[in-house]
């Protein structure tokens, strides 16, 4: 029993060094870029030893991919992005407009999320590891957006004529962070107006639904 503790106590001790690094990387990531920050500053930055960032995360690429993932769920409890209750609300939904409304909604929370680390990855996308993280990244997020479509054509919420391949396609095209970035950085709109714009566009091209 007292060895089952000390084990739950190191592992405790190892999460929370670890979520501490992550959120340092974070920081300095999003301040001064991938190229100019060093697993140095991030060490410093955590209050932990450089070593003990090699030995956690391995590599500096691997630490932004960490840092990544983190953003895309919010937290570093060891749970996949559709194995959150939301997905399971867009499942039961009752109507195909409840349920697209909140798809649409949980996936800009997740963009406003990680739009930030995700410019951090796409300035430093030259860097072969870093561009194959970056094309990793936008692989995940189709195959996950594939699924959320896969659920709505199952109970039926797509429009008569659309087919999950193209309805697949039009949710990859609008809900990404690109378009995110555009808009709300570069054209100053809020994170709501981007949500209801892009939400009323979805709605209109998969289920025929004037917003």
């Amino acid at each position: 029993m007292a060895g089952g503790r000390e084990l739950d106590g190191r592992r405790e001790r190892s999460r929370r060094t670890r979520a501490r690094v992550v959120d340092a990387a974070t920081s300095l990531f999003v301040a001064d870029g991938y190229l100019a920050t060093t697993v140095e500053a991030v060490a410093d930055r955590a209050g932990v030893a450089v070593q003990t960032v090699y030995y956690v995360f391995g590599t500096k690429r691997n630490l932004l991919a960490a840092v990544l993932d983190t953003s895309v769920v919010g937290d570093d409890e060891p749970v996949a992005l559709l194995e959150r209750p939301w997905f399971d609300a867009v499942a039961t939904a009752p109507d195909r407009r409840s349920a697209i409304e909140h798809m649409v909604r949980e996936i800009v929370v997740v963009l406003a999320r990680t739009a930030p680390v995700y410019e951090v990855v796409q300035r430093a996308s030259a860097d072969p590891d870093v561009g194959a993280l970056l094309l990793d990244s936008r692989s995940r997020r189709r195959t996950d957006e594939r699924k959320l479509v896969d659920v709505l054509a199952a109970a039926g919420h797509l429009r008569a004529g659309l087919d999950v391949d193209t309805a697949a396609d039009i949710v990859y095209g609008l809900l990404n962070e690109e378009v995110f970035l555009l808009l709300t950085v570069d054209c100053g709109w809020s994170t709501g107006r981007f949500r209801d714009w892009v939400g009323g566009l979805v709605l209109q091209q998969l289920a025929g639904i004037e917003a």
